[in-house]
């Protein structure tokens, strides 16, 4: 639910911070333009119903000392040593839907969702973070916003990455294989049903903290002059989660797809 290609996979959005703090002197270049991004995933981890939307983004690519964004996605990057770098990094859901879901009538609508934390990084085969296996160890506080805002617990995402930039010299391709972890608050926002909402098909239920399950994604990305494209592919397993056997999961895996295109019409360039 959470890999929305809107913020990592396409890396359409607003990026990155990078620590080339020592250099004397350096080129800036800020392309900004327009596009489209798109996801199809369930209305919720766990949840047979799913929705579709397709939604105008900025697409911003930014190559600066401090500041970045390109299409390795949303990030802010600090190097602790040759091989490790200390990253805020970001994920988005959009839930719009979900306050039709059959399982869930009656209760409360969820609200979208934005995380944003930092994360560890570890360039495995010493090819730097854009390119070879890196593990990654992001740590989000969660929060839903729609029509109130409020903060719903973290989770922990431990993963593996690998990353190829220039397969048949055109392509950026990614894998991604992990495991997710929430806290109970988490797990509660999506999974508890409280005694005021037990129906005869939907008994009472409080979810613990602990493992949430695993995941593999696979992203394809591209940038052809001003054009910028990319679709990403995600499987989902959750049968060994905490929250499994709670009344509002109805399937232990599923398939979500992503995808972003834009073109890139300004660029400014200075040096300091």
């Amino acid at each position: 639910m959470l890999r929305s290609i809107l913020l990592s996979s396409t890396g359409l959005f607003i990026g990155a911070f990078s620590a080339h703090l020592f250099a004397e002197e350096f080129r800036h270049e800020l392309e900004f333009g327009m596009g489209l991004g798109g996801q199809h995933l369930p209305h919720y981890r766990g949840s047979e119903e799913t929705h579709t939307k397709v939604l105008p983004i900025p697409v911003v690519e930014y190559r600066g000392r401090i500041l970045k964004s390109d299409r390795d996605g949303t990030r802010a990057e600090f190097s602790l040593a040759e091989r490790i770098e200390f990253n805020i990094s970001a994920d988005l859901a959009l839930n719009d839907g979900a306050e039709d879901n059959r399982l869930r009538e009656g209760m409360p609508e969820l609200e979208s969702e934005f995380q944003l934390g930092p994360s560890v990084n570890i360039d495995l085969t010493g090819h730097g973070f854009n390119r070879g296996l890196i593990l990654r160890l992001p740590v989000r506080p969660a929060f839903a916003f729609g029509s109130d805002s409020e903060y719903i617990g973290y989770v922990a995402n431990p993963m593996l990455t690998w990353i190829q930039p220039r397969v048949l010299d055109r392509w950026r391709v990614s894998l991604d294989v992990g495991a997710l972890y929430g806290s109970d608050r988490y797990h509660q926002h999506y999974y508890n049903v409280a005694p005021q909402y037990v129906t005869a098909a939907r008994s009472e239920y409080s979810a613990g903290a602990g493992f949430s399950g695993t995941f593999t994604e696979v992203g394809v990305s591209s940038k052809q002059g001003n054009l910028v494209y990319g679709v990403s592919l995600r499987y989902d397993n959750l049968r060994d989660a905490v929250f499994y056997d709670s009344p509002l999961v109805e399937t232990g895996d599923y398939w979500s797809f992503s995808f972003g295109v834009g073109w890139l019409f300004k660029t400014w360039n200075w040096t300091e």
